[in-house]
């Protein structure tokens, strides 16, 4: 059973607080006569608590920091900042969430200052607090880990000047984050039951758990999110996995593109392709590999469904081409053998492709490769049956709501929701198990280098997605092993907003953030990158709101 909607419950606290409106930091609330009435039930509180996840809904939105990173370009830049920013327009027009995120904390906050006096009880009580900590933690981790220091607010506020101070340095931000987390992520349970009250979607123990690991990652404490990852290691989490082969999951033919040594390869091979792409699916949301997600609903008379729907697929499948894989991020993936691949030049590439009119080398790129390539990207000649009856992919280049790159995703499209525009009832996995056997490699490794229990966790990974076993005696040091954790993430994550900032902590972003050109060699976008694009600029609204900004945004180099 799908949560109710966050946003049809945000609109009915918003009406009966009046104190949550789009310009909150710039006006008087006015939810002082309304608080004094209001807070009389546990079905209030519970009320204006669902509001606040509305911070969580439309997160399918991530997708396009993967357009600000080398793994996307999005080609419509009133869509966002994503094309701003990836061509390296990056200035204090921008508004990279931090208003809106501000926003969030004010609810936060009201909801934390008033819920005390609400007669309920105190266990409920406890935990809705305990879950409301966690939203306001996760969200000051973002602006942190945009922004740098941000004014750290904790309390609810009559007038908007008490806003207006001097920004928190952000190791004291993430210090508040890191024991906000620590202090309430036991006193959540490990999953919500239906009913009348469905709250499918909340945050669990394994979520508060697993954003404290994202954000003990971000900032290096490689033992602390060694043990944090393995805290949600043994919660009871599993990959999701595709057991039985059902007729179409095998129509889409692969045996041109991939060599099957026996049918135990084969039946692995599409096991794989099922098993990865599926999970995505609203048919298999809450799996168990799902940790923390955003609830997405079908079309309504208050919202639309999932967006993803409508921005990924190419024209002739009823799509936009918003957000498009690049040749970098196809690339990436590794051969069939779970080794690095040696693409073309691009040149060559150009060449193979005779401008529509492939010859047999341009469709060896594609044999023989990680089987998430094929659940994910959409390459010229990728059959996609599920889809669409006998449907194969062919560029239509220059044509209106096509790709600009000669390839689109794949992923993160549901075929069960393909007739409308904009409508998708499948939810956003925000954090699934994957990133956390991700992160506790990536953490393990730096901390104490290669051993039993890294290569068994990306095993896992690798063998869900029907690809062979880490070959040991190669990856068989800290910088080797540290080179393929940052591609498995890459591949295993693509389209799921992680990479925009995994290249700032990684420091690479001057090496990847080039110029973007298509399969035929001709260039999609310009892209540069400066040192300082490391943090975001505060927005000059936030700048005029508040002054004591002026000086961290200069230390920025804005």
């Amino acid at each position: 059973m799908k949560y109710i909607s966050y946003k049809i419950v945000a609109i009915l606290a918003i009406t009966a607080l009046s104190g949550c409106s789009e310009d909150s930091l710039d006006r008087l609330p006015q939810d002082q006569i309304s608080s004094a009435t209001f807070w009389t039930s546990e079905k209030e509180a519970r009320l204006t608590l669902t509001g606040c996840y509305a911070y969580l809904e439309g997160s399918y939105y991530n997708i396009y920091n993967d357009a600000s990173s080398d793994n996307a370009y999005c080609q419509y830049p009133w869509e966002g900042t994503a094309t701003s920013i990836s061509a390296g327009d990056i200035d204090a027009t921008l508004d990279q969430g931090y208003k809106s995120r501000y926003t969030a904390i004010r609810q936060f906050n009201y909801f934390l200052d008033n819920v005390g006096k609400t007669p309920m009880n105190e266990d409920l009580k406890k935990r809705f607090i305990a879950e409301a900590r966690v939203l306001r933690a996760t969200t000051y981790f973002e602006l942190a880990r945009y922004f740098g220091s941000v004014p750290l607010i904790k309390n609810s506020y009559a007038d908007p000047l008490e806003t207006a101070i001097v920004p928190t340095p952000e190791a004291d931000v993430i210090a508040f984050v890191l024991s906000e987390l620590t202090s309430v992520a036991d006193q959540l349970p490990a999953n919500y039951a239906g009913g009348t009250n469905n709250e499918t979607g909340r945050i669990t123990t394994g979520a508060a758990w697993a954003i404290k690991t994202r954000v003990e990652l971000h900032y290096g404490k490689w033992s602390e999110a060694v043990a944090s990852a393995q805290h949600v290691m043994g919660m009871g989490y599993q990959l999701f996995r595709v057991t039985t082969l059902a007729a179409n999951d095998t129509k889409d033919d692969y045996s041109n593109f991939v060599t099957f040594a026996n049918a135990a390869e084969k039946d692995k091979f599409y096991k794989g392709l099922a098993s990865y792409e599926q999970q995505f699916w609203a048919a298999n949301e809450n799996n168990k590999e799902t940790i923390l997600a955003s609830q997405n609903i079908n079309n309504s008379s208050y919202e639309y469904g999932n967006g993803l729907q409508t921005l990924l697929p190419p024209s002739d499948l009823g799509g936009w081409s918003s957000i498009t894989p690049t040749v970098d991020l196809v690339n990436a993936y590794w051969d069939k053998n779970g080794n690095s691949f040696t693409p073309p030049t691009p040149a060559q590439r150009a060449t193979n492709y005779n401008n529509g009119t492939p010859n047999a080398a341009y469709y060896d790129e594609f044999k023989n490769r990680d089987t998430r390539l094929y659940a994910s990207i959409l390459f010229p000649s990728n059959p996609w049956d599920r889809f669409n009856a006998g449907y194969v992919f062919e560029w239509g280049k220059g044509g209106n709501n096509n790709s600009k790159t000669g390839y689109n995703f794949r992923k993160l499209i549901d075929p069960a929701y393909a007739s409308a525009e904009w409508d998708g009832a499948q939810d956003f996995q925000i954090i699934r198990y994957a990133e956390i056997l991700l992160s506790y490699a990536e953490a393990k490794n730096e901390a104490s280098g290669p051993d039993a229990s890294i290569y068994n966790a990306l095993n896992d990974i690798r063998d869900r997605a029907g690809m062979p076993a880490i070959d040991q005696t190669v990856y068989n040091t800290k910088d080797k092993l540290r080179q393929l954790i940052h591609n498995e993430r890459r591949i295993e994550l693509a389209g799921e907003g992680q990479r925009f900032q995994d290249i700032r902590r990684w420091n690479i972003a001057s090496n990847v953030m080039k110029d973007t050109r298509d399969i035929t060699n001709s260039l999609a976008q310009e892209r540069k990158w400066e040192s300082r694009f490391v943090k975001m600029p505060y927005p000059q609204s936030a700048i005029d709101h508040n002054p004591n900004l002026k000086d961290a945004q200069a230390a920025k180099g804005y």
